[in-house]
């Protein structure tokens, strides 16, 4: 997923030996990126294509690619919304990729209290993401960077079996 964290913000526990400290350093940076609005207009900056179909993107901050129902601590970005007009479920084996927006770093904190609807932009076999300019700041399974100019394809891959909790 984008994410608005910078590559700065890398910090390990292993080479601090802190959790705290590493909780600490990316509320810094993340408390800075509302202020500074390291992540404002990202749909200017960015173009997104699901299954080959440009995607309209509203005024977002932020983009998150998903394959599983739970999002930054249980948060379930496909649900809620009231847009009952996208297609599908979610669900890990059904080969799509599930496609959210975020509209702030406040709006992350919402979603987490479940304060806020997600922001459903669509599922696909292939998402697309055109960086046409400057460094946006990215993460992928944790590990942020800031992200040149280039494309992104993003498919789903060899599926893993998974347990989960029935009903």
């Amino acid at each position: 997923p984008l994410s608005t964290r910078p590559s700065k913000a890398v910090v390990s526990t292993q080479s601090t030996g802190n959790r705290l400290f590493t909780k600490a350093w990316y509320f810094g940076y993340g408390t800075r990126d509302i202020f500074e609005g390291v992540c404002y207009k990202l749909n200017e900056r960015i173009a997104v294509e699901l299954d080959g179909k440009s995607l309209e993107l509203p005024e977002l901050e932020g983009i998150v690619l998903l394959n599983i129902g739970s999002w930054s601590s249980g948060c379930d970005l496909w649900a809620g919304s009231g847009l009952e007009d996208l297609p599908g479920k979610q669900s890990p084996s059904d080969g799509m990729i599930e496609v959210c927006g975020l509209y702030s770093s406040l709006h992350v904190g919402r979603l987490q209290v479940a304060l806020a609807d997600p922001c459903r932009l669509g599922q696909a076999k292939t998402v697309r993401i055109v960086v046409k300019s400057g460094f946006v700041p990215a993460q992928c399974d944790g590990e942020p960077w800031e992200q040149s100019p280039c494309i992104v394809t993003v498919t789903a891959h060899s599926p893993a079996l998974i347990m989960t909790k029935s009903g």
